[in-house]
């Protein structure tokens, strides 16, 4: 995909997984482990393969981009995605994958709602990191538009 190199998306999991993994790079699991060094001579097709990876459909058919399931040491379920804003330019967000609502009075909504803060967190902290290194985030590029306005 034009704009999408393995060096842009290596340093996008690099940072991701850095910051979701605190304890270091032995607590991140296989096969999230395996994105935290992408070979910058590695396809990028082989890259973005199930099971960690998913596209992301267009409206009308077509690619808008992919979802890495690479997860936190809290919750598995997080994940990287890159969207296509245009031909050569593609945006980073942290999906945090835990929008179900959970009534006060189920058992586990307290510690639900404990993890959504802290994945809300996290999603903060990694993309303020990735716009740090210059990756473009969403928030980025509406800070961008606003400030041509």
């Amino acid at each position: 995909m034009k704009g999408l190199t393995v060096a842009l998306l290596d340093r996008a999991c690099r940072i991701f997984l850095q910051l979701a993994y605190p304890g270091g790079e032995h607590t991140i699991p296989p096969p999230p482990r395996d994105f935290l060094r992408l070979a910058p001579d590695l396809p990028l097709e082989r890259v973005l393969v199930p099971p960690l990876c998913q596209a992301l459909p267009a409206p009308g058919g077509g690619t808008r981009g992919y979802t890495l399931r690479l997860g936190s040491a809290d919750y598995p379920h997080l994940k990287l995605q890159a969207v296509r804003h245009d031909d050569t330019t593609w945006l980073f967000a942290v999906d945090t994958h835990d929008a179900i609502h959970l009534e006060p009075d189920q058992p586990d909504a307290a510690r639900w709602a404990q993890l959504r803060t802290a994945n809300r967190r996290l999603k903060e902290q990694i993309e303020r990191a990735w716009e740090a290194a210059g990756l473009l985030t969403f928030n980025g590029l509406l800070r961008q538009e606003l400030g041509r306005r």
